[in-house]
């Protein structure tokens, strides 16, 4: 599948281009319909068991009868009482037509501080899937390596941090940052990898032999 699937949650979130393009699936989870809606944009599914819909102004609740009264197949809902959060639901509803490539927005701070654990567990989810996941917001992004090298475009500028989200990850590498490593070790009880900087002529990567990695990214700019 040559296009991605994106996201759109109920948490945090900035309007910004989604670069939302033919070939793409872009779902909207509960009350990030509100989203979407406010920015004028139609999702080609919506999902969730819409507590959180419900808690909005009754208006968007119209909004999406009206919605499934003219297409029924755009609209699923879920169960309160289930395993899967909408988000990880829309997640495997991307895997099961074969999108490789998620970007998850609203996925990160709102009303519930659990949610935005739980999305950082949904990228490693889509990291396990064999596709790719990133958490995106208006200055930055989420995003896990395990067992691999992740190298970013010359000419970012802003922050990133490493985190080991595994035990132990070993052969840590960063080259093209203010603070460089090389074959080192890093523990998820040890936050030694906070507050990187790139550096604007350089490209930046960062390897990790075995083990899994999240890195936090905060740009200044995206290139």
């Amino acid at each position: 599948m040559d296009g991605k699937c994106i996201i759109v949650s109920a948490g945090s979130f900035t309007p910004m281009d989604l670069n939302y393009k033919e070939g793409d699936f872009l779902i909207a989870c509960d009350a990030g319909f509100v989203h979407l809606q406010n920015m004028g944009i139609l999702p080609d599914y919506i999902l969730g068991d819409f507590d959180s819909l419900s808690r909005k102004s009754p208006i968007y609740l119209e909004q999406l009868k009206e919605i499934e009264e003219a297409d029924p197949a755009r609209v699923m809902h879920l169960n309160v009482m289930k395993d899967d959060t909408d988000t990880m639901q829309a997640v495997k509803l991307g895997l099961s037509k074969g999108y490789k490539k998620f970007y998850l927005y609203g996925s990160l701070g709102g009303s519930r501080f659990d949610h935005s654990i739980s999305n950082i567990q949904t990228l490693l989810f889509i990291k396990h899937s064999g596709a790719k996941g990133y958490i995106m917001a208006a200055d930055g992004m989420m995003l896990i390596a395990e067992n691999e090298t992740i190298s970013f475009n010359r000419g970012m500028t802003g922050m990133f941090s490493v985190f080991s989200i595994s035990d132990i990850s070993v052969g840590v590498t960063i080259k093209g940052a203010m603070y460089g490593l090389e074959n080192g070790i890093m523990k998820n009880d040890t936050p030694i990898g906070v507050s990187n900087e790139f550096i604007i002529d350089e490209q930046a990567t960062v390897t990790v032999e075995k083990g899994t990695l999240l890195i936090c990214v905060q740009w200044d700019n995206y290139l």
